[in-house]
């Protein structure tokens, strides 16, 4: 377990320095991207956030800037992780990406949230916006529904394997002109996307060996070099 341990705090010591550098690098300033060790069972767990305290357990949302004049805008960014299964590999367990208007307000933009194997029957991955809609209140069953908003509706998005990442949002928070970012930040967001995306992909392979043989026998070294 020691080892175990040791191996799991490295790598959780070099995500929380890639998401801080990640954050400050593109929409953020100053953020202080805390791990936090838990106990769970045989297992260990850590938590990781902005500020984040053995006290509390709770990431602290910081400001970002909004093109809008006037404006104020907060982001809450927090993460969960283990080792895998196989005690090898870091994992994201939970994961909160949020948007809000204010330091402690409960509504906000939108939030988007990770749970793997969340046992509520919701998708592990989801979205959920603070919006209403006409449609959405007449879709709503009468019976059990009422009073039900579009806040609470959980949109799947992609799954365990294929859910966006925290620079699709930051990136998405960019193109729509809702904060400023700083230079260069194309080169920021492309180089963690495509680092999260190749580990997710590597997931996918070593939980599906089967599939993988199957692209070998099909796409093998000797069948590309003769295409």
């Amino acid at each position: 377990m020691h080892l175990i341990s040791d191996r799991l705090r490295d790598q959780t010591t070099r995500f929380a320095k890639e998401i801080q550098a990640l954050l400050n690098c593109t929409i953020a300033h100053h953020v202080q991207v805390k791990a936090v060790a838990l106990s769970k069972g045989d297992d260990r767990l850590f938590m990781l956030g902005h500020l984040l305290t053995k006290n509390t357990l709770t990431a602290q949302r910081f400001k970002l800037k909004p093109r809008a004049p006037k404006a104020e805008l907060w982001m809450d960014v927090s993460f969960q992780l283990r080792l895998d299964a196989e005690r090898e590999h870091l994992m994201v367990h939970k994961s909160f990406f949020g948007l809000f208007g204010a330091q402690d307000a409960k509504h906000g933009l939108f939030h988007y949230d990770y749970e793997r194997d969340k046992a509520d029957g919701y998708p592990d991955a989801h979205l959920q916006v603070d919006a209403s809609s006409e449609l959405f209140t007449t879709l709503n069953d009468p019976r059990r529904d009422v009073g039900r908003s579009l806040a609470q509706v959980h949109f799947p998005v992609g799954g365990k394997r294929f859910r966006p990442c925290l620079e699709d949002v930051i990136e998405f928070l960019i193109v729509e002109r809702l904060v400023d970012a700083k230079d260069g930040y194309e080169k920021v967001i492309e180089a963690g996307r495509e680092g999260f995306r190749k580990n997710q992909l590597m997931a996918a392979m070593r939980r599906d060996p089967a599939t993988v043989e199957a692209f070998v026998e099909r796409y093998g070294p000797k069948r590309l070099r003769r295409e």
